[in-house]
């Protein structure tokens, strides 16, 4: 009897460890056990793909600054361009976007007032607006003592009487602030007799019809190279 029993509890003493060990082998089978560096390597790959994102969020910056940089040198380069001050040749004055040279020490026809301009690289003045004509009111009045001086510019009614165009091709303007009065009546006013515009001093240096062949002093025009 006592030989049975210490057989049996050795099986079963046997059978317990078999048991607790299978047991164990199963769990480690469907659930292994995390590997100590598993944490460490998510970590590792998190940092790795920010560091990524972050170098190529800089590449993209660099190149976006790169070209911001170059479009603000073209621009600069464009504006420094466009606003470089263009000079007037010899005595001529800028004045507005032309230059102007008012040859107040000779006197001379309408023709001569011509060539003597175009000697000089220009023609007679011409104002295509009231601001330039302004402008060039200003400047003669600066250089001119004496009131009663007159001044050709290139203006003239040669080609059909009564149709007044510029040197340039372009028709004048009539009236107001251009032209002034003679004895109470709007200029142009004096007729087939008259056939040439000048700057007329005792009037303001209003514009006013005079006759060619009269010897008056010359106002020179040169446009400005960018204009």
């Amino acid at each position: 009897m006592r030989l049975i029993v210490s057989v049996f509890s050795m099986v079963i003493g046997t059978a317990w460890p078999l048991e607790e060990n299978s047991v164990d082998n199963l769990y480690d089978e469907h659930f292994p056990p995390l590997h100590p560096n598993c944490t460490q390597s998510l970590t590792d790959l998190l940092l790795l793909r920010q560091e990524v994102l972050l170098k190529e969020l800089k590449e993209a910056e660099q190149v976006s600054a790169g070209a911001l940089r170059e479009m603000l040198h073209i621009l600069t380069v464009k504006t420094s361009f466009m606003s470089t001050e263009v000079s007037c040749p010899g005595n001529f004055r800028k004045c507005g976007d032309t230059c102007l040279y008012l040859a107040k020490d000779t006197d001379v026809t309408w023709d001569a007032a011509r060539f003597f301009c175009q000697d000089l690289g220009g023609d007679l003045a011409v104002f295509r607006d009231a601001s330039a004509f302004a402008e060039a009111l200003k400047y003669v009045k600066s250089l001119v003592a004496v009131t009663d001086t007159v001044v050709w510019v290139g203006g003239s009614d040669h080609i059909a009487e009564g149709e007044w165009r510029w040197v340039s091709g372009e028709d004048m303007p009539r009236g107001t602030p251009f032209w002034g009065d003679y004895n109470y009546v709007r200029e142009p006013a004096q007729g087939t007799a008259a056939n040439c515009a000048v700057l007329y001093g005792p009037d303001g240096f209003l514009i006013h019809d005079a006759n060619c062949d009269s010897k008056f002093k010359s106002l020179c025009q040169i446009k400005l190279m960018n204009n």
